[in-house]
């Protein structure tokens, strides 16, 4: 993956053995939250999210010392293992550091100083109460800043979210989770009662304030306030967003972190009964058991989870875009064409705008290009359709914004647009019941009936 360039801003003012925790009956809202939601195998907890706009002023991140820092190795424990005998276990061998995380029976080891951490987990292998251990391996953002200047959003209506918009904008039953470096959420266009802050497990604490504005661009382009005077719109301006922080100052993590940020933001879905949509505008090359595992827990959580296809400009996989079921999307420019940097392969499914995209910055606004650009516009989309179609599945979901995109490329799907570009008023209007058609006449005229076989979403 490549590192992110220097940000250029646009400074310009007319740019404007614990039991798994479930959800508690009849949750509907942050009052309803118990002061300990998700309880982890070691003991300690994560609280609920809290509503931004009822959140104290941001103070600086407090550097810790927690093992979620620094080189790492996960293991799996067996599942006839007990967490505490797992603990005790790990201890005994010299590693009282270790730390579970949220993923269900998953642990991160810290790297003793001087040790190999492949040959770490090779010998955490062997153990017999360990079922898999791999290098807790580095992730990035999936993006490339630029100072390009536009004074408008081509990038909407080319995707043709006005004209959803005219059919719906979005509603609080749908959330969609920004899991990413974190959501300035006093910025002007994202602040209010919309915002939902989530715990920062890059520096285990309950403040997700962005502090590198990768992940506030993201949430823009999913979300921003609209038709309130000011800034840019976002996509589904109606949907609720939950910011939760798996990236670092620096926009690099561990899959672990993220790993652990995509289940949080599934239950948290299931618990305050929201249909969840959640964006991973970063990745790595590398394939990961513990990413794979949150991926597929999400799933059965019912979440949809959309992600950046990478920003190498290489037919190269990148994860967890390429996991099962999880929505790889590409980027185009103004002129439908691939973009220079976006990668293409088996695991793109969908294309969307991802050069010059205008969203909100630190209080500013800014124009940025990449892969994670172009996510958040799908997972917007993606958003008005579920707040359209609530009784839909994420797969429904999924199987409408790929069968309705425009046709790009080679006919049909295509390692570099996958099904197309996104067009939001198609995938909305296909879940949304038609008017009803004129009273039956006099007569009857019968045609064969022939039903399309049902789109399977990859």
């Amino acid at each position: 993956m490549r590192g992110s360039r220097r940000l250029v801003l646009v400074l310009a003012w007319i740019l404007g053995g614990l039991p798994v925790a479930r959800p508690w009956p009849g949750a509907s809202g942050a009052s309803a939250a118990p002061a300990c939601f998700l309880p982890l195998e070691d003991g300690r907890c994560l609280p609920p999210p809290t509503l931004a706009d009822s959140a104290p002023p941001p103070a600086a991140h407090a550097q810790t010392a927690s093992a979620s820092r620094g080189l790492g190795v996960l293991v799996k424990r067996k599942a006839d293992v007990p967490p505490g005998a797992f603990r005790v276990g790990l201890a005994a061998a010299g590693f009282p550091g270790a730390e579970a995380l949220a993923v269900p029976r998953w642990w991160r080891i810290p790297v003793p100083p001087g040790e190999d951490p492949e040959a770490l987990a090779a010998r955490l292998r062997q153990r017999p109460d360990v079922e898999t251990a791999e290098v807790d391996r580095p992730v990035r953002i999936a993006f490339t800043p630029n100072d390009l200047y536009y004074g408008y959003q081509w990038n909407l209506p080319q995707i043709r979210a006005p004209q959803a918009w005219d059919v719906i904008t979005g509603t609080a039953g749908v959330w969609i989770a920004i899991v990413d470096t974190g959501v300035d959420y006093t910025h002007p266009d994202l602040a209010s009662s919309r915002l939902w802050l989530g715990w920062d497990f890059a520096n285990s604490d309950n403040n997700p304030m962005d502090d590198h504005g990768h992940g506030t661009h993201v949430a823009g382009i999913a979300g921003a306030n609209t038709n309130n005077g000011q800034g840019v719109a976002g996509v589904c301006w109606g949907c609720d967003l939950l910011a939760v922080k798996v990236l670092d100052a620096s926009g690099g993590g561990y899959a672990s972190w993220v790993a652990d940020g995509i289940r949080y933001a599934a239950d948290w879905g299931v618990a305050f009964g929201k249909r969840t949509v959640i964006n991973l505008s970063l990745g790595s090359p590398y394939p990961s058991r513990v990413l794979a595992d949150a991926v597929a827990y999400a799933q059965g959580q019912g979440a949809l989870i959309v992600a950046a296809a990478g920003n190498d400009g290489v037919n190269e996989l990148f994860y967890p875009a390429a996991y099962p079921g999880v929505i790889g999307v590409a980027a185009t420019d103004s002129s439908d064409q691939r973009a220079s940097f976006s990668n293409w392969g088996s695991h793109v499914d969908i294309a969307a705008p991802g050069v010059s995209i205008l969203s909100t910055m630190w209080g500013w606004y800014y124009f940025a290009d990449g892969t994670s650009m172009a996510t958040p516009h799908v997972a917007g989309v993606a958003g008005l359709v579920w707040s359209a179609g609530p009784a839909l599945t994420a797969s429904q979901v999924c199987g409408a914004l790929l069968r309705t995109a425009v046709d790009l490329g080679t006919p049909g799907r295509d390692d570099i647009y996958g099904y197309g570009r996104l067009n939001a008023e198609a995938a909305v209007r296909s879940v949304v019941p038609p008017p009803p058609g004129p009273p039956p006449g006099p007569y009857r005229v019968y045609l064969p009936l022939v039903m399309s076989p049902p789109f399977v979403c990859p």
